[in-house]
């Protein structure tokens, strides 16, 4: 079998490749994100935290941890421009160690969304290219961080093993 950069497919083809499996992808991420936050009760705790150091999401009320998430960090968004994690060598190497995989996928697909380090951002890019992450990596969900400093820049993390506090 050939691997999928012998497809030799136009650019038309590719994006219309990429579009459906986006799609399909954004919808998994939505039904996968609904479960993820009833069952932790993520949007109830009145507080998150994220250390990149130790790859965590704790969610938190009154200075109590309740839940913790193992993360990885998919991207960021700064005003109008996304940086995928795997380039951004700002960030903890654990935080984004697992992220490469994406990049290979796309470069498998050639699908330039997933291989070029910066582009140009709108509200839905950080969540199209997280579920897209999300569905490689074999995440039980998504969270999207606000800078608490500029209201217009994010980052992007998909959830792993995720737990209660008691």
């Amino acid at each position: 079998m050939k691997k999928d950069r012998d497809r030799h497919l136009c650019p038309a083809c590719l994006e219309s490749e990429y579009e459906t499996y986006r799609h399909a992808r954004v919808h998994e991420l939505m039904e996968l994100n609904k479960h993820w936050l009833e069952q932790f009760k993520i949007d109830y705790w009145p507080r998150w935290d994220y250390d990149l150091d130790s790859s965590t999401l704790v969610f938190s009320q009154n200075g109590q941890r309740k839940v913790i998430a193992d993360i990885e960090v998919v991207g960021t968004v700064h005003g109008t421009s996304w940086e995928w994690a795997w380039g951004n060598l700002n960030l903890p190497e654990p935080c984004r160690a697992r992220i490469g995989a994406v990049r290979e996928f796309g470069e498998e697909k050639q699908w330039a969304k997933l291989t070029t380090l910066f582009l140009e951002s709108d509200d839905f890019l950080g969540w199209e290219l997280t579920s897209i992450a999300a569905h490689i990596l074999g995440a039980k969900g998504a969270y999207r961080c606000p800078d608490s400093e500029r209201p217009s820049d994010f980052v992007y993390v998909v959830a792993f093993d995720t737990r209660f506090v008691n």
